[in-house]
């Protein structure tokens, strides 16, 4: 099972399905003729490609090349060089099962003796999902524990998966250096022209082999002839190693673990330790991924809270707004989309919060307007925050017509009241729920607009509209007594009417042909 020489990773290209290494899978990303692989689950495939697309910088920078397009024999060999310039002569490094485990595996560190192994190794898991399972607060988004255990393929992907994403979990299990803290989450923001897998490979590698000069500057210490495969070193799990040691492209192996063949069963095995695997706590996370923003105010790797990508946030990331735009959302010369993705956890105590993702079209209209910077950048970030702004004062006028209609009209507003509140806040839900996914629609219309007030008039409408629906739909469902029905409705539409007209009388203006 050497990935560089064995038919492991299922693909799918235009001449249909196909099992193939690793250098033939980075020769068909290079060259976009890869459909699919059906190996992944969505929550693995972005740590998957990021895996790709380091191994890859790191290989052409070190023969001299710039182009992803390369043959299998390239990868092949460059993958070669690259590992035994960093100290191992053999493939066992690129080998999901290796008996001598003080010999280096695929991303598994070496162990000093067989004694240590047997000593501090304890069985982690039987199949691959119990390795790598989406961490939810319940069994019920991914199954766990129920992958073949016998799947090459899958075995390699979990070891990606949880060496390039993995936090804390419980003592002696320390995350990647690559997010801000133990419970936080690596973000994965870039700018794709299509939604190919290759297309967006030869993107990112291509830019991330021109971010490399400033990757190797300050404020970051590496060292071009850094190591960049972290696990042909011995780890005891004791001593953390200095970034210095290593190059802007490395990849990481934060956990100690060994695949082992036990009768023709793969197994993991695995050994707290009493550190991380790289001494970097103090930057945060803020390393230099190219696919990460950074939080301006602290100098972290950015973390979403457990909400997920709402539009408020996505609007923050687009603007660089508190936050410095992750290297990768570049955009090229056509209009394309904005992908955001995350597995989120709880900043406190790391309750898990699932796998979020986000996708914003970018016009053609708007895209130089985005990125070109200048004036019209900045009209086009003072609406996108104005449209937020508009959105939370109908929200709130909403949800005092709700707390009123709940209270049965009452002559003034209890918001303490719990059961209350929990039930305004059920109600204002679809409200939330329905104008998150039209605010860029909206947003990119108004390039078109010159005048702020009109570029904001079809905004605040169909605001106006969602709500009220809401509300409408609240008049149905609230509990009350029969005799104060008709009171509180009254009361509720009063309230929000007269909300709405105090804070946008412009936009609230009736005539006879336009009620």
């Amino acid at each position: 099972m050497n990935l560089l020489t064995d038919s492991i990773l299922r693909v799918r290209t235009p001449e249909g399905a196909d099992t193939v290494s690793l250098p033939e899978l980075l020769a068909l990303l290079g060259e976009d003729r890869v459909e699919s692989l059906p190996g992944l689950q969505r929550h693995q495939e972005d740590v998957f490609h990021i895996f790709c697309c380091y191994l890859a910088g790191a290989v052409l920078v070190r023969t001299g090349e710039s182009s992803p397009k390369q043959t299998a024999d390239f990868w092949r060999e460059g993958i070669r060089t690259l590992t035994r310039q960093e100290g191992c002569e053999d493939d066992s490094a690129w080998t999901l099962v290796v008996d001598d485990p003080t010999k280096p595996a695929f991303m598994q560190s070496p162990v000093a003796s067989e004694t240590v192994f047997a000593n501090e190794y304890k069985l982690k898991a039987k199949t691959t999902d119990a390795m790598d399972v989406l961490q939810t607060a319940k069994n019920h988004d991914v199954k766990s524990s129920k992958a073949a255990g016998t799947e090459a393929e899958q075995w390699v992907i979990a070891l990606i998966s949880i060496n390039g994403m993995v936090g804390y979990v419980g003592v002696g299990n320390y995350g990647i250096a690559r997010m801000s803290g133990g419970f936080g989450s690596r973000v994965c923001i870039d700018w794709r022209k299509s939604f190919r897998i290759g297309n967006r490979f030869i993107h990112n590698v291509t830019r991330l082999t021109l971010l490399r000069e400033a990757l190797l500057s300050e404020p970051y210490p590496y060292t071009a002839a850094g190591s960049v495969l972290t696990w042909l070193s011995p780890w005891d799990g004791k001593e953390s190693r200095s970034l210095s040691c290593f190059d802007p492209f490395f990849i990481e192996t934060p956990r100690r673990i060994r695949i082992r063949n036990n009768d023709g069963t793969i197994q993991c095995f695995g050994a707290t330790s009493t550190t991380t695997q790289i001494a970097a706590d103090q930057l945060n996370g803020n390393l230099g991924d190219p696919w990460t923003p950074v939080k301006t105010e602290t100098n972290e790797s950015f973390t979403p809270n457990p909400r997920g990508f709402t539009a408020k946030l996505l609007r923050d990331i687009l603007f660089s707004d508190g936050l410095s735009a992750a290297p990768m959302m570049a955009a090229e010369s056509e209009s394309g989309w904005v992908v955001l993705s995350a597995r989120i956890r709880e900043r406190r105590k790391g309750n898990p919060e699932g796998f979020h993702e986000a996708a914003i079209r970018v016009p053609e209209t708007a895209r130089p307007i985005l990125f070109g910077g200048g004036a019209r950048r900045d009209r086009l970030a003072l609406l996108s925050k104005r449209g937020i702004d508009a959105a939370a004062e109908v929200g709130q006028a909403l949800r005092n017509a709700l707390f009123s209609l709940m209270e049965g009209g009452p002559e003034k507003i209890n918001y303490d009241a719990d059961q209350v509140s929990k039930w305004v806040n059920s109600g204002a839900k679809p409200f939330d729920h329905n104008w998150n996914p039209l605010y860029f629609y909206w947003l990119w219309t108004t390039v078109d607009i010159p005048d702020d007030t009109e570029a904001l008039r079809p905004w605040f409408n169909e605001l106006r509209r969602l709500a009220q629906g809401t509300l409408d739909c609240a008049f149905d469902r609230v509990p009350q007594r029969h005799g104060r029905s008709y009171r509180a409705k009254i009361k509720a539409q009063g309230i929000f009417f007269g909300s709405l007209k105090k804070n946008f009388l412009q936009f609230m203006e009736v005539t006879h042909d336009n009620p």
